[in-house]
């Protein structure tokens, strides 16, 4: 099957469009088994681009013995659960045909326990994948010491792990199955395992290697079934970038590139940066209009640097300045000189275009509607202002209908999305919703899409008055200073054309003041119904104005 491509002005405008976060498993069933897939998904990319989505993420899609599938075992297939290759492929050509981008989360700090890497790595010390992955017994662990290896981020069970039956996700079973695996390399250079030949040759060597298992002990930054790779290998470097290039041919736009800022261990800056640029560089061989966006949770100042080698990093920043602004009723000027201040960080380390990936929250997170304690015109605002800000703006799955969850479980914020009152087909169901339910509050998303003030139509709106418009596609924020806290006033210019925007993130009406030049009304939170009299206007509690000029 051909790929159709997106021409480079396409992506452009996609990548400054609206982008849309999905965890299949939990988006549409296509075949009844009450877990998403990729045909689910397929079925409802009419619903996607009428809402205006211009690229969709994938969260892992690849085989997995999780539910959320960040332990990868297999980073050439896809898990079976949500379909085939050849699924896929359908998939990203409808997605093209509808001018949609498509980017897969590539898990790449670290692999499965399961991964036949890994299996192949503890057998020994000698073993060719055992410089995969970072040993505490290695040379250059013991020459750096072990506290160079600690992280704040480390998970509850720690840093180290022993390989063996004392580790409580050691399945012994599964052990003696894949011991009597071995992992050969084909023409192509790809991992595929093959039974050995001789059933009772393997058993022979079982005990001795059960015997070094137990004195292994490897390094796992956020979970014990999820060793970490060692970057300082250039054989892993080589295999994550044959990986990426592999997905790019198959027609794939682009990666979000999780835990980026974890891949060199000790923490190397310049070690990251300079893998990154390898990465980047072998990526637009294949697609000179690819897309990477780094997960690099931390402060403006130190994500900045990683915008040397990469298109987009999510700005964590940002969402929670804003999200603060408008739970607390803060001050709109002082967050927007903070987005100012996040670009000019930005500005420093990278000359080019920056597409700043903004959002309110992701599967990590608390979900928005959670936040805000199921407050509408409060989930209606922050869509509001994410809209209307420069960059990428992300919508998380299900946040366009106000679906809910809160941790500390994880699963419970990622709930299967709520389509309609009843257990229609194409409804998931691997998951008993323990938020995101009609006696917590949350609407339907066909109850909804029949109200014209729901939700769900409010993002439709500004997501549409966005793709049509490239002052708001495009084009910067120039701040509009006002002593009044609850306003957020500010101009968008591009190609010396602007428009006015307005937000009141208080209860209460506030008159402001617009410039002479702004009097064609484009989108406003009451219908359009409101008038400009002599240069001012009166602003209700929890709306925006949006306002072209002559």
């Amino acid at each position: 099957m051909s790929i159709l491509r997106l021409t480079a002005d396409q992506v452009r405008r996609c990548l400054h469009g609206v982008g849309y976060e999905i965890f299949v498993q939990s988006f549409f069933d296509s075949n009844g088994d009450g877990i998403g897939d990729l045909n689910g998904l397929r079925q409802k990319l009419d619903y996607l681009s009428d809402l205006g989505i211009t690229l969709i993420w994938l969260m892992p899609i690849h085989p997995a013995k999780t539910y959320h599938k960040y332990d990868v075992e297999d980073y050439m297939n896809i898990h079976s659960d949500y379909g085939t290759i050849e699924d896929f492929r359908h998939l990203i050509n409808e997605c093209h045909q509808r001018g949609i981008l498509i980017i897969l989360d590539l898990v790449a700090n670290h692999t499965s326990y399961d991964h036949p890497w890994f299996q192949q790595a503890q057998l020994n010390s000698t073993n060719s994948y055992r410089d995969y992955y970072i040993w505490k017994d290695s040379e250059r662990v013991q020459q750096l010491g072990l506290n160079a290896f600690n992280t704040p981020d480390m998970n509850a069970a720690g840093l180290w792990h022993k390989v063996g039956p004392e580790s409580e996700h050691f399945d012994w079973e599964e052990f003696e199955k894949k011991s009597k695996i071995r992992i050969d390399v084909d023409k192509d250079d790809r991992i595929t395992t093959k039974l050995a030949a001789s059933h009772d040759e393997e058993q022979s060597t079982n005990k001795r290697k059960i015997e070094k298992l137990t004195t292994n002990i490897y390094y796992a930054i956020f979970d014990p079934r999820m060793p970490d790779l060692n970057y300082d290998c250039e054989r892993v470097q080589d295999e994550i970038c044959r990986i990426g290039r592999t997905w790019l041919e198959l027609g794939v736009d682009g990666f979000r590139l999780d835990a980026a800022k974890y891949f060199y261990k000790p923490p190397r800056l310049k070690s990251n940066i300079s893998w990154w640029t390898k990465f980047r560089n072998e990526m637009l061989r294949i697609n000179p209009s690819v897309y990477l966006i780094g997960e690099v949770w931390d402060l403006s100042i130190r994500i900045a640097p990683y915008l040397r080698s990469l298109d987009s990093v999510f700005n964590f920043e940002l969402a929670d300045i804003l999200i603060s602004c408008i739970l607390n009723e803060g001050n709109c000027s002082s967050m927007l000189n903070s987005y100012i201040r996040i670009i000019n960080n930005y500005k420093k380390e990278r000359h080019e275009e920056i597409i700043d990936a903004i959002f309110l929250s992701n599967h990590d997170q608390n979900r928005i509607m959670s936040v805000f304690n199921n407050n509408v015109s409060k989930a209606k605002m922050a869509a509001a202002l994410l809209l209307t800000l420069p960059g990428l703006p992300f919508i998380y799955y299900g946040e366009e209908i106000g679906m809910l969850g809160m941790k500390p479980h994880d699963k419970y914020r990622r709930e299967p999305f709520l389509w309609s009152a009843n257990q229609t087909q194409g409804q998931t169901t691997w998951l008993e919703p323990l938020y995101t339910t009609i006696s917590n509050g949350c609407i339907p998303l066909e109850q909804q899409l029949k109200d014209s003030n729901s939700l769900v139509n409010h993002y439709k709106k500004l997501i549409h008055i966005r793709c049509q418009s490239d002052i708001l596609l495009f084009g910067l924020l120039k701040l509009i200073p006002t002593r009044i806290r609850c306003l957020c006033l500010f101009e968008r210019e591009y190609n010396n054309k602007s428009i006015f925007i307005a937000h009141n993130i208080g209860y209460r009406m506030q008159q402001i003041s617009i410039p002479k030049i702004y009097c064609q009304i484009i989108y406003s939170t009451n219908d359009n119904n409101q008038l400009i009299t002599k240069g001012q206007l009166n602003l209700q509690g929890f709306s925006s104005i949006i306002i072209d000029s002559k």
